[in-house]
């Protein structure tokens, strides 16, 4: 197979996409050391010549004139910048670090770490680790309004928060979608490029059954169970009830693979059916069969994406999801449910007690996966006394538009003593930054699928190298933060003494040398030239498209090896659990206050939350709007195209709405990421509101057990405002 042509020189680059899991391939054409455009990789054997929109647009990115490009620094109001060197802002950063490391407040710095950071494998395996090194133990993160729920279930039902399981598609005969739009999403922490093609391989051999508020993309295709927005647990509650009654499940069984199921069970027998319906709007007999079927199904799963995931129960509602698969006796049996392919090198357990310690100043929250939840961090900057966060970096990120705050959070951003913000647009939220450090975006850089590498189906491998050279002064994150350790006088990047050691000797390998050697130490590797047939980086090269490992075997019925708990059994139960559900069974009585409405969120799938909207293509066909079911739109006198008012009890926006039969009454939905006002011309020109301004901030808004930010299903009021000509 023939070699990319070298970075930047014309011609056809085989690449792939790290916009979402999917690493979508991408074949991207460079002339005159400028990307001409980008096209699905028909060539690529994972993603077979599958690309949304999204990816194929990506080089309008990498060339926006409206791309920071060179490092900036605050001249005055917010957003009012100035171009400056690289030298010159870097000696005053960390002049300015130095400054506040010599208060010797171990608190005073903070990060935040934003969702595209993931897809960066510098950033991924370095960001917190150069934050570390500069003392800080304060990072916040987009898990708090993404996978902190699912997160902490995995941990009690694992032992850790990763990895996580996802349905076997090649081999499932019935599967139950909860609080996932596929079509859309392309899947939420699994690496499924061809998630339709996967879904109609199911739906041909028997279901898919898809239970979700709203008629979704993936829903209009497959069966749609209509369900009331924030009521998942208790489908799940009574459908393990059901299970349990008919006789469906093998106590026996369950007790070789697992503890806690007696304790679950006594817990689920408080569930009464009726409630259960009542709740749901889903009747009781409906919930029965559903549960006898997904039990009798020979190859079945079910899987719950982010929707599941951000209401009141978003922890209780991914751990019974998990319990269901358990007990049913789906955990690595074919066409169930499975850990991703191992293609690295690594430790058994590697991410064991990584719940819990630090918590969080303001609240006590715990920290997921190493980091706190951001519904706080607007206190901890404002709030006064030992460990008041004076100094922020973030990455990759525009909390703005995707985070709880609202006012709040533009005061204690403006409080800051340093705010720095590696990125390579001008958002609403560095607005506020003293410096925005202009970094690549992934056309630009060499990397791997580094996490597709803990969610592939199929063994699988790619490398790219840089299709084009970063433009203008734009520098990988890396770089960076090499850059600000050195005239720290630290040695490396990292708190971590091994490599420190190492840097000290001029050992330090990168990021991207880091995972070229666990690739060659893993089940894949050449073992450093001792397996002739194994794989690493240089030979992936010869492979531009990347490669299916077809030698490598399946390892889904290992599954135990991946479980953290030293007796490699899952737990279906923990203290966390039995609070849940008493908590829950204690608002069974509560009548719900018919007046207000829910809100929840949505995506479309030529967006991707708020960093994509200057991109002319994507956002010209996109029109964000209300979704009104007609009832309660006539309760209302609302018709489409009206402006109208969301009210909650932390603000109100203006939206345009759209009555539709696709939501289910009482509850209406708009998507997150909209209402722009920063140095973007086509992004604010955009219509949309800010959503976030509806939201609480503060630990009495978040889930307490996950820190996750209340965004879906908050009780709201709807007022007209404006009639439009109809």
């Amino acid at each position: 197979m023939t070699r990319n042509p070298n970075t930047g020189c014309d011609g056809d680059h085989a690449t792939f996409c790290r916009i979402c899991e999917a690493h979508c391939g991408l074949v991207a054409r460079v002339k005159d050391g400028r990307i001409e455009s980008i096209a699905p990789d028909k060539d690529n054997p994972l993603s077979r010549g599958h690309a949304c929109v999204k990816g194929v647009n990506m080089h309008r990115v990498t060339h926006d004139p409206d791309r920071v490009q060179a490092p900036l620094k605050r001249a005055g109001a917010p957003g009012e910048f100035v171009e400056v060197s690289w030298d010159d802002a870097l000696d005053d950063i960390a002049q300015r670090i130095a400054d506040i490391q010599a208060a010797g407040d171990a608190g005073a710095i903070a990060s935040y770490y934003g969702n595209p950071t993931a897809f960066s494998s510098d950033c991924v395996m370095t960001f917190l680790d150069f934050m570390r090194g500069l003392g800080s133990h304060k990072p916040y993160g987009a898990g708090s309004q993404d996978t902190n729920a699912r997160m902490v279930a995995t941990n009690i039902l694992h032992g850790a928060p990763f990895p996580v399981t996802f349905p076997d598609f090649a081999d499932c005969e019935f599967l139950i979608i909860m609080g996932a739009n596929p079509l859309v999403s392309n899947g939420w922490l699994m690496c499924t490029p061809r998630i339709r093609h996967d879904l109609d391989g199911v739906a041909a051999k028997g279901r898919v059954v898809v239970v979700d508020p709203r008629r979704t993309e993936t829903a209009s295709r497959y069966e749609h169970v209509p369900i009331e927005a924030d009521s998942d647990v208790w489908l799940l509650l009574a459908m393990l009830k059901a299970m349990a009654e008919d006789g469906l499940l093998d106590d026996a069984k369950i007790a070789k693979i697992s503890n806690g199921w007696p304790d679950l069970l006594a817990a689920v027998t408080r569930i009464d059916l009726e409630t259960a319906a009542a709740r749901t709007g889903i009747a009781a007999d409906a919930i029965r069969r559903l549960a006898a079927d997904f039990c009798r199904a020979p190859r079945a799963a079910i899987y719950g994406g982010l929707g599941l995931c951000r209401g009141r129960y978003g922890m209780l509602g991914a751990f019974l999801l998990g319990a269901i698969n358990a007990v049913t006796l789906r955990y690595g049996a074919p066409g169930g449910t499975r850990f991703g392919q191992q293609m690295l090198a690594s430790t058994a357990k590697p991410f064991s007690g990584s719940y819990g310690a630090p918590f969080s100043r303001i609240g006590n929250l715990p920290s997921i996966g190493g980091k706190m939840p951001f519904a706080v961090l607007p206190g901890d900057i404002l709030e006064p006394g030992e460990g008041r966060v004076r100094a922020l970096f973030m990455s990759s990120g525009n909390p703005l538009l995707s985070a709880p705050g609202g006012e709040m959070l533009e005061r204690a951003l403006a409080a800051l003593d340093l705010f720095v913000s590696f990125d390579f647009y001008r958002n609403e939220t560095n607005a506020f930054a003293d410096y925005i450090l202009p970094t690549t975006t992934f056309l630009e850089r060499g990397d791997w699928p580094f996490v597709a590498f803990g969610e592939l189906q199929s063994p699988f491998l790619q490398y790219s190298e840089a299709v084009v050279h970063p433009q203008g002064e734009s520098r990988d994150e890396y770089q960076i933060y090499c850059e600000i350790a050195h005239r720290l006088g630290m040695a490396a990047p990292t708190a971590s003494p091994e490599k420190i050691a190492l840097a000290q000797a001029g050992h330090l390998p990168s990021p991207r040398d880091q995972i070229d050697a666990m690739l060659r130490e893993g089940p894949a590797g050449d073992r450093f030239g001792a397996r002739e047939d194994g794989w690493s980086r240089e030979r992936l090269l010869d492979f531009p498209h990347g490669v299916m490992v077809d030698d490598l075997p399946d390892d889904a019925h290992e599954w135990r090896l991946r479980i953290s708990h030293d007796d490699g059994l899952l737990r279906l139960w923990d203290p966390l659990i039995g609070e849940e559900i008493a908590r829950l069974v204690a608002e069974m009585s509560a009548p719900r206050d018919t007046s207000t409405l829910r809100l929840i969120g949505r995506r479309d799938i030529r967006s991707m939350n708020s960093w994509m909207h200057n991109v002319d293509k994507l956002v010209r066909s996109q029109r964000p709007v209300l979704l009104v079911h007609p009832t309660d739109a006539e309760a209302r006198s609302i018709a489409s195209g009206d402006i109208v008012r969301v009210r909650s009890p932390n603000g109100a926006v203006a939206f345009e709405a759209e009555v539709s039969p696709d939501i289910v009454r009482g509850t209406i939905c708009y998507p997150h990421g909209w209402g722009h006002g920063g140095g973007w011309d086509r992004a604010n020109r955009t219509a949309g509101g800010n959503m976030n301004i509806l939201l609480g901030v503060g630990p009495e808004w978040t889930e307490r057990s996950t820190g996750m930010t209340l965004i879906d299903c908050l009780d709201v009021e709807l007022s007209l405002v404006a009639e439009t000509a109809h």
